[in-house]
């Protein structure tokens, strides 16, 4: 494994570069995109554990783009080393197929989210899914978390407009559900921001530690 940092934004791979490796997070967040038309459309964020690329291992070139948010490190492994790894363990290649089913799952809600729930539910979505994927990794303490997020990135993950978002984590704030302050956020009501955004947990398939 070959490890990697990278700056806030840095890319770690662009949509068509050939297929030759993939990465784990080690720390920070990451971002699956990809550009329709002039807008940067998020499609997954990538959390401390996660494989963000590995349903490419069997694909010659990239379908999107992946990019860090905030600082972040990666490990990198090259397709070659890890079909050998695969090859050599049959339940090490069940984990990596039970890893791509869940981001199949993840992206189903995700479209959920952007295509049938309004801005206070969505944005509140949003929150809940990112706050339980930390949670199951162990990166929420008092009932708060790192999220080296902007308003922008959330409008492009959302599909509302920036204007749209700030008022409705205005609104959210209002409510006393949550509090955002220098990249933290803090779950005031989590049982009521759940109800709101009609978040069921059971498609992440993680459990908290």
């Amino acid at each position: 494994m070959t490890v990697r940092t990278l700056d806030h934004r840095e890319a770690l791979c662009r949509e068509g570069d050939p297929a030759t490796q993939c990465a784990v997070v080690h720390a920070g967040f990451l971002a699956s995109y990809k550009i329709a038309a002039d807008r940067e459309q998020i499609l997954a964020f990538h959390v401390p554990g996660d494989f963000p690329d590995l349903q490419a291992l069997y694909a010659p070139v990239l379908d999107h783009g992946i990019i860090s948010m905030g600082t972040s490190r990666v490990g990198l492994i090259s397709h070659s080393d890890l079909k050998t790894l695969i090859a050599a363990s049959p339940n090490l290649a069940g984990v990596f197929w039970r890893e791509t089913v869940i981001e199949t799952t993840i992206l189903r809600e995700w479209i959920c989210n952007v295509a049938a729930r309004d801005a206070v539910a969505s944005i509140a979505h949003l929150i809940c899914e990112i706050a339980s994927r930390l949670d199951a990794v162990g990166m929420i303490a008092e009932d708060s978390f790192h999220l080296p997020l902007t308003q922008q990135d959330l409008a492009n993950a959302s599909g509302f407009s920036i204007v749209h978002v700030n008022r409705t984590l205005q609104e959210l704030r209002k409510r006393r559900l949550i509090r955002w302050e220098n990249k933290t956020v803090t779950l005031l009501n989590f049982d009521e921001l759940k109800r709101i955004a009609e978040f069921e947990p059971d498609y992440l398939h993680a459990r908290p530690l």
